[in-house]
């Protein structure tokens, strides 16, 4: 789990990094342009291009003083990845800080929630009196972090398996992407784009204006689950509220385009580039992922009517993390009602695809497990059955490292409940609010909020962290700084 590397080793990720970081600064011009056409305001604008011209200098210098010996490999890949979210979050918290005067790590906290397309938001309270540029750029991380984690799974550096990713592997057609890298990317995010189109249109069709649906809709495909203001779409003082939470029309679309993007992103690639029709029904996870989604609102609906039960169950399968309702009405949930979401929300959608959790490929693979294991043990030694999914075969090595993913995943999840309830929170809210961080869902049960202690902020930033970047890519940045202590002792 660990890397062995060394200075080299770290020169060429610093490199690599810097590179990224470099380019990564282009994503602030969307935010100075929303500047100068809405809030017309000069502070906002420098707000937004000091934060700019950081993350140019510092990938500048990276890129161009660091002189290496030797070529990119996964493991430097692994560790540039670190790097980049770390430093980009950095930089993209500085207009929280510089424009809402919020202290340092409440602004990192926000924007690593956003980039991981979590959700999870310490600033409702002050929604409503945010700039608009500044209410954009929070989707717009989310938006941009949902397609660099499509393509970084794509590209396969943050898969623990091979054969069972639902990106490369999709009934043997993962050859067809590997063929043409380079193509392929560009038009998962012509795909990707084209979505979030589509959702924008769906969504002003429904009653939301261009600003709506423009948001909701890059919320949306990217699972991100951010709100543009306070009350979201739980306002509901109005049964024609085009926004509202008693437009069935807008929660149908918001839902599609949350399984959108909690479908892998290969599926659409050949249903959309290679008119493969029944790509989606042939896929086990996709149909999986439904099943789940539909058995979910089948047990809660008797708690929370249909279409709250329907909305919610997604909103957490998929890790869109909208919500119909107050948070208060999160909170007043039982626990029957919270412990279903928390498993819905573990499982997650299908690997290769925007959203978080441990993904249905690992849940169906390591349920077959458990019965492959089951039958061996019956059957006479040396007896042999073929272990499969999706037509691929699923070799011990495979199972082996899923089985030990989805173990540290677990570990997480028990760390950052165990710090929760430390801190005085109940068991049930403890564990809804961790999972619904490293799932990278963002649903709250109000323990997320400007008034947390420190030590709970930490621990859901480190939990969305691993959430999102599937924990490899942290295990190796763990090793670099032990293995580099070591030679320098």
């Amino acid at each position: 789990m660990f890397l062995r590397v060394g200075r080299e080793d770290l020169k060429v990720s610093l490199k690599d990094a810097g590179t990224i970081i470099f380019y990564s600064g282009i994503s602030f011009f969307a935010p100075i342009i929303l500047t100068i056409l809405l809030d017309k305001n000069p502070d906002n604008l420098i707000a937004f291009a000091v934060s700019a011209l950081g993350l140019f200098t510092i990938g500048y210098f990276l890129k161009n003083n660091i002189i290496v010996k030797k070529e990119t490999e996964t493991k430097h890949a692994l560790l540039s990845i670190v790097l980049v979210w770390i430093i980009f979050c950095f930089f993209a918290a500085m207009p929280f800080i510089l424009i809402m005067k919020i202290d340092l790590l409440t602004a990192f906290f926000e924007a690593m929630s956003a980039l991981t397309t979590t959700g999870l938001t310490q600033l409702t309270d002050i929604l409503d009196f945010m700039p608009k540029s500044l209410l954009f750029w929070r989707n717009f991380l989310g938006w941009i972090g949902g397609i660099g984690i499509v393509l970084m799974a794509f590209i396969g550096l943050i898969t623990t398996y091979s054969k069972t990713t639902k990106l490369l592997s999709a009934e043997g057609r993962g050859d067809q992407l590997k063929e043409n890298l380079k193509t392929s990317v560009g038009k998962i995010s012509i795909i990707y784009v084209s979505l979030t189109i589509v959702g924008i249109i769906l969504l002003m069709l429904a009653g939301q204006n261009l600003w709506e649906a423009t948001n909701y809709s890059m919320t949306a495909i990217s699972t991100n689950g951010m709100e543009i203001s306070t009350a979201g779409l739980a306002q509901t003082s109005n049964n024609w509220s085009p926004i509202g939470a008693n437009n069935y029309w807008t929660n149908i679309i918001l839902i599609v385009i949350m399984v959108c993007g909690a479908t892998s992103f290969a599926l659409h690639y050949f249903f959309l580039k290679k008119r493969q029709w029944n790509a989606y029904y042939k896929d086990p996870e996709f149909r999986m992922m439904l099943l789940i989604g539909l058995g979910g609102t089948l047990l809660v609906a008797t708690k929370l009517g249909i279409m709250t039960s329907l909305f919610h169950s997604f909103a957490a399968l998929t890790g869109g993390g909208i919500a119909l309702i107050s948070i208060d009405h999160i909170i007043a949930w039982d626990d029957f009602v919270k412990i279903i979401l928390i498993g819905i929300m573990i499982i997650g959608g299908s690997a290769g695809s925007t959203t978080g959790g441990i993904k249905v490929s690992r849940f169906i693979v390591f349920c077959k497990s458990i019965y492959w294991k089951m039958k061996q043990s019956i059957l006479p030694d040396g007896s042999y059955f073929k272990r499969s999914f999706n037509e691929q075969q699923i070799t011990n090595q495979q199972i082996k490292e899923i089985n030990q993913f989805i173990l540290l995943w677990v570990l997480f999840l028990f760390i950052g409940t165990l710090v929760l309830t430390m801190h005085g929170y109940d068991l049930g809210n403890a564990l809804f609010e961790v999972t619904s961080a490293q799932s990278n869902v963002g649903l709250s049960a109000g323990i997320t909020s400007p008034t947390m202690p420190i030590g709970i902020e930490l621990m859901l930033i480190i939990n969305m962290f691993v959430g999102r970047l599937e924990i490899i890519p942290i295990m190796a940045s763990i090793g670099l700084i032990l293995n580099l202590r070591q030679k320098r002792n």
